[in-house]
């Protein structure tokens, strides 16, 4: 018969079930920092692709230079890629986001900003989506591609910096690409 209160047993099991929950939240936090840092999660599939992004600009229906988006609003954000910082052009960078709200988060952090991203690029589109803290950058999942990225999946960093909140008009993105068979990303 069991006595009443907590059981040696039951305390025990409770004890490697918050290991086993910090051990899992370790390895998420590895893998936010390898992807975060370019390291692809998959080996021999992915490929690494860095974009970098100038004359950068965020512009909203009602938002004077200078003003910062705030919950609700919907803006367009565009620019320029190239393979090199401060390269010739190599493709074109489209996005739209929208500012929501995060009612579990507090302070600076109360908002979230959806993002839908659209890189065309000379040789294929790819297409990513996510969410970040406003001002901040964000890691973001690649939905697919077109030409030489057909069937691209992965993720990516993506900072950005434009010129109509403070930034210096430049962005730089950390791509991970996994490939179909057959097909091949990469610079």
């Amino acid at each position: 018969m069991e006595r009443e209160g907590t059981s040696r047993r039951s305390i025990l099991g409770l004890g490697a079930l918050g290991l086993g929950a910090l051990a899992g939240a370790i390895g998420l936090g590895g893998a936010v920092e390898r992807l975060q840092s370019g390291q692809p999660l998959l080996g021999a599939r992915g490929a690494k692709l860095v974009l970098h992004g100038s004359d950068w600009h965020l512009i909203g229906a009602d938002l004077k230079r200078g003003q910062l988006p705030v919950r609700g609003d919907r803006v367009s954000v565009h620019g320029l890629l190239s393979a090199i910082a401060g390269g010739s052009p190599s493709g074109q960078f489209h996005a739209t986001q929208i500012h929501l709200d995060a009612p579990f988060a507090h302070g600076s952090q109360a908002g979230a900003v959806m993002e839908m991203h659209n890189f065309n690029l000379a040789d294929g589109t790819l297409v990513g989506m996510g969410t970040a803290a406003p001002g901040a950058g964000g890691v973001f999942t690649i939905l697919g591609g077109s030409g030489r990225y057909l069937g691209a999946t992965g993720s990516y960093v993506a900072e950005q910096n434009p010129v109509e909140t403070g930034g210096d008009g430049s962005a730089r993105f950390t791509l991970t690409l996994i490939m179909r068979e057959g097909q091949h990303g990469g610079s």
